[in-house]
């Protein structure tokens, strides 16, 4: 049976409204999302519409940064202990370093034998060592208005000359000679704290033992050896070290170093390697 009011007509209209709506919102959405908050970053500055758009998208979220120019690259150091760095320091003219030496009378004592302890007793420091500070203070990596100025007036012919010449020195620092198998008390179970550290150091802590750079006993290139030198000069040293003051070292060690020692640490092994203390 036909009805009399002929074929049935769609007249509801919601279904279209709610779709309608559906696509309003998506674009809406899209819009704002990609285009008005991706512009906006935390602590910086606000993007442009495309950076904004690429950014949202995760497409170029670091590479605005790395195309601006960068800061100069930190070294602590010029020196590499290449061999031609070594043959350069030990060619040097001892003769002439005795001249270049006058300079350094005045803070440094007659032949590098300091007397006061604000200034290091550098006679008989390794000419290695003796080299590479003064390229440090040349350059600025480790930062002394007095050094500096004699520094930046040597050439390198002259600063490897020095070294050689105060390397050779003698009544300064005392060589740090091999000395086999270490003698007993030497070990983590010495109840006396600064032999523990010179000579075991703090495995908990990743200190290493201060010896085996500085001696007695073991040297590390471009270390000083520290036994005969003064107390005051070396706590001041180390305290630089920790404070993140003195930056020159190769690898960073003895800033980690003197960060994990104590004041009264610090104070102990300069104690035991200065001029005035003898516990050998």
């Amino acid at each position: 049976m036909v009805s009399e009011q002929g074929p049935v007509k769609l007249t509801n209209r919601w279904p279209r409204i709610a779709w309608g709506s559906i696509g309003v919102l998506s674009i809406a959405s899209f819009v704002i999302g990609f285009f008005v908050l991706g512009r906006f970053q935390q602590n910086g500055p606000t993007l442009g519409i495309w950076a904004g758009f690429c950014r949202a998208m995760g497409l170029t979220a670091d590479l605005g940064p790395a195309s601006e120019p960068q800061p100069p690259r930190r070294t602590p150091t010029r020196i590499a202990w290449t061999q031609d760095t070594l043959t350069r320091i030990a060619s040097g003219n001892k003769q002439h370093g005795a001249f270049v030496a006058l300079v350094c009378a005045g803070c440094h004592g007659e032949g590098g034998v300091s007397a006061s302890p604000l200034y290091p007793t550098i006679a008989g420091m390794n000419s290695a060592v003796i080299y590479k500070q003064l390229d440090d203070f040349r350059s600025g990596k480790r930062p002394s208005s007095v050094m500096t100025a004699i520094a930046t007036t040597l050439s390198d012919r002259d600063t490897a000359d020095v070294a050689v010449y105060f390397a050779q020195r003698g009544g300064g620092l005392q060589p740090v000679v091999g000395e086999g198998v270490p003698a007993a008390g030497r070990s983590l179970r010495q109840r006396d704290s600064v032999i523990r550290l010179v000579f075991a150091g703090d495995p908990e802590r990743g200190i290493p033992p201060c010896a085996a750079c500085h001696g007695p006993g073991a040297n590390k290139l471009g270390a000083p050896s520290l036994r005969g030198q003064h107390t005051e000069y070396i706590e001041r040293q180390l305290a630089a070290f920790a404070q993140g003051m003195r930056q020159n070292d190769i690898n960073q060690q003895m800033r980690v170093i003197a960060r994990e020692l104590a004041p009264d640490e610090m104070h102990l092994v300069a104690d035991y390697y200065g001029a005035a203390i003898r516990r050998e």
